[in-house]
């Protein structure tokens, strides 16, 4: 919020998967190699450090440094307590740790209005219901939420037709079945019905809708139940807080909306500036002075 209070909002040209292929182009152009589809399950030690990761078909690869860009648990390094009380926290209550996403991308007949808001947020009226539904393993009865309309010809075929992402904070996959196609198609009905407020005759102008849940973000991230990492929140004695980069084994580290300073694709950006920080210019390495 004071990122775009204080310099407005900012909008990636094409859609976020715009900046994810950037960052890969400039990753490969860097030399970076990618192996996809390798399940890790755990990170091997040796003498004391980290020494690579194992895969699900028993194959390891061997690294002088690891970063861990997964939610910390145990089990991850066998045998060593690399995180200890207090430094892993867990929302009480929240299921895997963090609430999920609910996503309906909508493919509209006719013109985005020139004077659109791009992004609106329609409010639910009790907001400590909607929580307490979402936190509780619920399904919220009336949401918040967030309507974007970007301004952008790459996600639309022509100047008649208008593409529109609806989207809402739920609870995860496991205390919701957001498998259950029934429940899916209410709760995406809901957020339509909602964000009517926001895009007039919205419904009589959707020609293809296309439903994402923390169903989908399990299958496809393997993160636990679609969970999404909250912001970093330093109330509640740091109760919120997230891990460190530097762990209590050499030569392993955390990356990601997991790890300090939190969630949010701002926030998981400084973890990696971070974490090379750490690398390049050892364990005393703070950040920017």
């Amino acid at each position: 919020p004071y990122m775009e209070q204080t310099f407005g909002s900012w909008y990636v040209m094409g859609g976020m998967r715009e900046l994810a292929r950037a960052v890969y182009e400039r990753c490969v152009a860097r030399r970076v190699t990618f192996v996809f589809g390798a399940e890790v399950v755990r990170v091997v030690e040796k003498d004391g450090r980290a020494a690579g990761v194992e895969l699900a078909d028993g194959e390891v690869a061997e690294a002088d440094r690891v970063v861990l860009g997964v939610r910390p648990r145990p089990g991850l390094v066998p045998g060593q307590q690399t995180w200890g009380a207090g430094d892993v926290t867990v929302r009480p209550g929240s299921g895997a740790g963090a609430a999920g996403r609910f996503t309906v991308l909508l493919s509209l007949r006719g013109a985005r209005e020139a004077d659109a808001v791009h992004r609106t947020v329609v409010h639910g009226a009790d907001g400590a219901t909607e929580q307490e539904a979402v936190f509780g393993g619920r399904v919220a009865a009336g949401p918040t939420v967030t309507v974007l309309r970007p301004d952008d010809p790459a996600t639309r075929p022509d100047a008649e037709h208008e593409a529109v992402t609806l989207t809402a904070t739920v609870a995860p996959q496991g205390p919701v079945d957001w498998r259950d196609a029934g429940v899916r198609q209410r709760f995406a009905d809901v957020l339509v019905e909602r964000a009517a407020a926001a895009v007039p005759g919205l419904r009589e102008r959707i020609l293809h809708t296309e439903v994402h849940t923390p169903a989908e973000t399990e299958a496809e991230t393997g993160a636990e139940g679609g969970a999404v990492p909250p912001p970093a929140l330093a109330g509640a004695d740091g109760a919120y807080l997230h891990p460190g980069n530097l762990t209590r084994l050499p030569g392993l580290y955390l990356a990601g909306g997991w790890s300090h300073p939190g969630g949010g694709l701002a926030h998981a950006g400084m973890s990696g500036t971070l974490v090379a920080g750490l690398v390049v210019e050892g364990d005393d390495f703070r950040g920017s002075r």
